[in-house]
């Protein structure tokens, strides 16, 4: 853990900006005097091959990328003090404070978000990048009103190989915003991005998601079983066309959501348009039905026990790298 005016590689910490399971982030001073986000691996996974590739590939998407609404990533660190990532700072506040001090948001402001953030969406599908892991706090508002996303740690580039272990981080992380798939241990695609963004307009424009629960396990269960809420019991002020593209966009059968946000996008932009008759707006049968309470305590029993497991190979394959 670094603290203020620490120098990491003749950058200057100013101030740690978020801590989670997997990084810290803090803002610093490079060089050149501008601002800059350096991103750490969290200690115990430094030994690990799979946080290491996650890392290389993650600036090599955002060198990759040349979008106002994506922020570069500069240059991947490796020396005496470890590893981190170099990213462009940027400016504003996070969707997610922005929903917690305004929602229900006003619909033409949810529909200047959603736009701006389709376009980026489908920008990075494009060139062949999905996201997987869009949620309000990986998404900045800046003074100008502009959004920009974040965090691309979790992304695919399309053909990549799949990193050992990667499972872990997309399972132990938020569960609100994750498609079924995803949950299911599934790569994702374009869709995958699809339904988060629909969970997101959902909570900007209702204050609340569809989904709830005491843990992870049973909101990850919902979105595997249980039929979401109509957006419209929260707010009924809501137009029925913008709830038919929500609907669409979050059903669990990825063949049932839209294909592509392009398509996601127009209908946004048209929903008075909308012929509703041809959007099945009819509850999803629950697959299989839900899970007891006791099936959900013994998932997260096994899912405990393999992130023990899991725990104890990184602390180990750490020990042996640092022994070799």
């Amino acid at each position: 853990m670094y603290k203020t005016g620490d120098v990491v590689c003749d950058y200057k910490i100013i101030e740690l900006l978020a801590q989670g399971g997997f990084s810290q982030i803090y803002k610093a001073r490079s060089p050149d005097g501008s601002q800059v986000i350096l991103k750490f691996p969290e200690a115990s996974l430094l030994g690990d091959l799979a946080t290491y590739e996650r890392f290389r590939r993650e600036v090599s998407i955002g060198q990759k990328l040349n979008h106002p609404a994506i922020p570069r990533a500069i240059t991947f660190m490796e020396g005496a003090e470890g590893v981190f990532l170099v990213l462009e700072y940027i400016e504003g506040i996070p969707l997610r404070t922005y929903i917690s001090e305004h929602a229900p948001l006003p619909l033409n402001k949810v529909l200047t978000l959603a736009d701006q953030l389709a376009d980026t969406i489908e920008f990075l599908h494009k060139n062949g990048v999905f996201h997987r892991d869009l949620k309000p706090e990986n998404i900045i508002i800046g003074p100008d009103e502009k959004i920009h996303i974040l965090d691309f740690g979790s992304a695919l580039l399309e053909g990549s190989r799949r990193v050992t272990w990667r499972w872990a981080s997309n399972t132990f992380g938020t569960p609100d915003y994750m498609a079924p798939e995803q949950i299911q241990g599934k790569r994702g695609d374009s869709r995958t991005d699809v339904y988060a963004l629909g969970m997101i307009v959902y909570e900007m424009l209702t204050g609340t998601l569809p989904f709830h629960g005491d843990n992870a396990l049973s909101v990850m269960n919902q979105h595997l079983t249980a039929i979401p809420t109509s957006p419209r019991k929260f707010q009924p002020s809501i137009p029925p066309g913008i709830e038919a593209v929500i609907l669409k966009s979050i059903r669990r059968d990825t063949d049932e959501r839209y294909q592509h946000v392009s398509e996601f996008r127009y209908d946004l932009k048209h929903f008075a348009e909308l012929d509703l008759s041809q959007f099945h707006l009819d509850p999803e049968p629950a697959t299989g039905g839900l899970l007891t309470n006791r099936q959900i305590w013994v998932r997260s029993i096994l899912v405990f026990v393999a992130f023990l497991v899991i725990a104890a190979l990184l602390v180990i394959a750490g020990y042996l790298m640092k022994h070799r």
